[in-house]
């Protein structure tokens, strides 16, 4: 017996439930949690004295407490003054991530040769988790065709597909 019912029906569960993390982990801004003490560094630098310093505490965005996601660099606590922010749906200030696509102002001209691969990486795995998106419900289709047809080839297919997909 190639496929029952027990078989179908924990198949389609799974696989929903598979859809539903991954659109969850696609969505979220939690990706990386940076946490910054900028009452330490304040301390540093106003032992040395040197304003350049200061300002660059006060106006740079990475001495901000914040969390990244593949979209959106949110401020959970406080937020830099010169940077744009919009408040997001969770109710916290982000600013969107710039992926250069399309690079209408050629702002990539001076990139190093690390910041492209880092943009390239980037770019990538927002493309690979579409077409895992895509893969799954492909999987899902040849897996409900295979047992509905009782078809052995169909069924590895489902199983290629999802190895694929996870992958």
């Amino acid at each position: 017996m190639p496929c029952s019912a027990v078989t179908l029906s924990l198949a389609t569960i799974t696989s929903i439930i598979a859809v539903a993390l991954l659109a969850i982990a696609f969505a979220t801004d939690n990706w990386l949690y940076i946490e910054v003490k900028r009452s330490n560094i304040q301390s540093h630098f106003n032992s040395q004295r040197d304003s350049a310093l200061v300002d660059n505490l006060n106006s740079k965005y990475y001495y901000y407490t914040r969390t990244k996601g593949l979209f959106r660099i949110c401020y959970p606590k406080e937020r830099p003054p010169t940077v744009k922010t919009y408040l997001s749906p969770v109710e916290t200030h982000c600013n969107n991530i710039n992926y250069f696509i399309p690079d209408d102002n050629n702002e990539t001209k001076d990139f190093s040769e690390d910041a492209w691969n880092k943009l390239h990486m980037a770019r990538s795995v927002i493309a690979l988790f579409i077409l895992t998106f895509v893969t799954i419900f492909a999987t899902f289709c040849t897996g409900v065709t295979g047992c509905w047809r009782r078809s052995p080839c169909n069924i590895t297919a489902t199983a290629v597909l999802m190895l694929l997909a996870c992958l």
